[in-house]
């Protein structure tokens, strides 16, 4: 029996020492990469504002509800009560498990956090309305060319998941407010490709200054963190 608990304790004890040290190293590489900046010298035209604004903990990319190039209203729903007050429309893409059953950071649970953390699982799309956004330490303007802009509209028309017809699907019955609005979307929230990631990557793809990887929202921020109100 004493070597039977000696044996438990020995793998107990590697068990928690390999966490710790991935846990550590994860961290490490994070902020590592998350410093390296891509497109550092990025030209513009300033033609259109977009803007990057997060939570705290969550980064999401807002843009025009509506333009020349993109009118979002033909793809998603909005509440005709507030259409005529909306000027801008925000996209978050993460874990469906956790935004359907975390509407506070005080309703995460240890299930959620480990299926969305480590097994493949379905992915959406949080959209947010907004008649205006305040550019402060969790908001960032970025002025963009029309170029540049057509291609982040791309990314995130491609992270909608999609019926037979084309259509964006829309997840009923978990609206928090008028405001916003959930959508089925692609690929898998994991720890290598969180919701912050997918912000990010849809900036470096599009030729706008970003991280080489980052899983956290002050990643991407930090790169912009010059973009304040003069």
């Amino acid at each position: 029996m004493k070597r039977l608990f000696l044996i438990l304790f020995k793998y107990l004890k590697w068990i928690i020492s390999s966490l710790i040290l991935f846990v550590s190293t994860y961290i490490i590489f994070a902020i590592i990469f998350s410093i390296i900046p891509v497109n550092r010298n990025v030209a513009t035209n300033n033609e259109i504002d977009i803007y990057i604004k997060t939570n705290g903990v969550h980064l999401d990319i807002a843009l025009p509800i509506r333009n020349e190039i993109k009118d979002w209203t033909t793809d998603v729903w909005i509440d005709n009560k507030i259409t005529h007050i909306v000027n801008f429309i925000s996209f978050g893409w993460g874990d469906k498990e956790f935004y359907m059953n975390t509407p506070e950071w005080s309703d995460l649970t240890l299930k959620t956090a480990f299926i969305a953390t480590f097994l493949r699982s379905p992915s959406a799309i949080h959209i947010d309305y907004h008649t205006n956004l305040q550019i402060n330490d969790k908001c960032k303007i970025i002025s963009i060319n029309k170029e540049q802009y057509k291609t982040i509209v791309n990314f995130i028309e491609q992270s909608f998941m999609r019926d037979s017809l084309g259509n964006t699907i829309q997840i009923q019955g978990f609206q928090t407010n008028t405001y916003d609005c959930y959508y089925n979307a692609n690929n898998s929230y994991n720890l290598f490709f969180t919701c912050n990631t997918w912000t990010n990557k849809c900036l470096k793809e599009s030729g706008l200054k970003a991280c080489l990887w980052t899983p956290f929202d002050k990643g991407t921020l930090y790169h912009y963190r010059k973009n304040e109100p003069k």
